[in-house]
């Protein structure tokens, strides 16, 4: 493995598990804290503000990742292109990569901040949040995207740590800031009686004390990703290679958030504890979802670096060992949640129906996990090599039309509540199916050939 002095790693050389477990495990104990921000306020608004409260935050989760979404999908496309600068040692575009994508964020978080802000009430109408949650959903909402350019800093920061292979500092910086999240979550709902206001705040605040360890790493460094405000400024050139791979991630992510909340709209139906089930499944789901992340984050980067430097025996061996990792952790975790699902859900919530519900909702959707880890694994190794376009179509046609199809005609027919728990499932043995043969014709179609490079940039 080759470590310089400040932490970054050039996953080109050297033992390729090694690299891949490296880099996965700070990136997946990391977003096991990422996920303390969100379970945080659920745990505390569920245990001392009780079941409307934390039915009002639930009914937010989907708003609030559809805008995350559309973030998350362009700094992803940010993060390869730095990636493929750093394995094929072109220092001078790395540094403008940087930049580059340093000040997109600048004007990104002020849409955001905008969009959140002016359409929330409207967009909580859409999904039909009951009256008796309606005002509490929407003060979240408010507070928290009044702070979202903090979380969209954090992450292309700690996105750009990671693209050159750190991915042990990140970690260090959300752990604190997670830390702290919990305790003002304590303070603010627990002792000063603030609400579920306060749970908003104390997730606003943490978020911005998480960018300063970020930005002092990127600042005060030696290395050739030193960030220099006089350098502060868009190269349009990468940025359109940027939006290229990220773009249509970003479409996608932020679409099937916004569907996602449109399914809330039928969970909705059911009442209180229904949604409040739900919220505690949110939890373990995208618990799922980012560990899988994780790994799949892993194969990105090597697969960016390596396709940048022209290993193509290594990436082969790579996707290999990635993908037993993913279907490992996926049973293991499928399994312990289905055994153990209404003790999970306890923790969260003490109403008997709502663990009922969230319990369901959990049973319902573990057994079908592993097509869903395929078509993650596999599309972001795809974006690895810059192909974003068609994983992101197979995304779309499941994870929003297929899905949407499914509930609008299906509640047509029925009223039954599996129909709603069993959505999930359908969509993703579609799209891990799909996934699965595209990449297989791909791979048969150029068998990483020399005009791969071409091909797909």
């Amino acid at each position: 493995m080759y470590l310089s002095k400040n932490k970054t790693v050039d996953m080109t050389y050297g033992a390729i598990l090694p690299h891949i477990i490296s880099f996965a495990i700070p990136l997946l104990l990391g977003n096991l804290f990422q996920q303390l921000y969100n379970t945080a306020d659920c745990l505390v608004v569920g245990k001392f503000l009780g079941r409307d409260s934390l039915a009002a935050i639930g009914s937010t989760s989907h708003l609030v990742m559809t805008v995350i979404g559309f973030f998350g999908g362009f700094s992803t496309g940010a993060q390869i292109v730095i990636s493929q600068c750093f394995g094929a040692k072109k220092t001078a575009d790395l540094r403008k990569s940087v930049h580059t994508a340093l000040a997109s964020s600048a004007f990104i978080s002020l849409f955001m901040t905008l969009l959140g802000l002016f359409t929330s009430p409207l967009m909580l109408r859409l999904i039909h949040v009951p009256e008796e949650v309606f005002e509490l959903a929407d003060s979240y909402l408010k507070i928290y995207f009044s702070g979202v350019s903090f979380l969209i800093f954090y992450n292309m920061g700690s996105g750009i740590l990671r693209a050159l292979g750190d991915s042990r500092r990140p970690l260090y910086f959300l752990i604190f800031s997670s830390v702290v999240n919990i305790i003002l979550d304590l303070i603010f709902v627990v002792v000063l009686k603030f609400g579920v206001k306060g749970a908003a705040w104390a997730t606003v605040i943490s978020e911005a004390i998480s960018i300063i360890p970020v930005f002092c790493s990127l600042i005060f460094t030696g290395e050739i990703y030193k960030v220099s405000f006089r350098e502060f400024k868009i190269d349009f050139p990468l940025l359109s290679k940027m939006l290229k791979i990220g773009l249509p991630g970003a479409v996608s992510s932020s679409i099937t958030s916004f569907s996602n909340t449109f399914m809330q709209k039928y969970v909705n139906v059911f009442g209180s504890s229904c949604i409040a089930g739900w919220a505690v499944f949110g939890r373990f789901d995208q618990f799922r979802i980012m560990l899988m992340t994780s790994i799949s984050f892993a194969a990105t980067t090597f697969v960016a670096q390596n396709f940048g430097a022209g290993e193509k025996e290594r990436i082969k061996k790579g996707i290999k060992i990635s993908l037993l990792v993913s279907l490992s952790v996926a049973v293991f975790l499928s399994t312990l949640e289905f055994i153990f699902a209404d003790f999970f859900t306890s923790i969260f919530i003490s109403d008997a129906d709502s663990i009922h519900f969230g319990s369901l909702f959990i049973r319902y959707t573990t057994p079908f996990y592993l097509p869903c880890v395929i078509c993650m694994l596999f599309s972001q190794i795809l974006r690895g090599f810059g192909d974003s376009l068609v994983p992101t179509i197979i995304t779309f046609s499941g994870f929003v039309l297929l899905r949407q199809m499914i509930l609008f005609f299906g509640t047509k027919l029925t009223d039954s509540f599996s129909l709603v728990a069993l959505a999930y499932p359908v969509v993703w043995i579609f799209t891990g199916t799909m996934m699965l043969v595209y990449y297989r014709y791909k791979v048969r179609l150029i068998q990483f050939s020399d005009n791969f490079n071409r091909k797909i940039l």
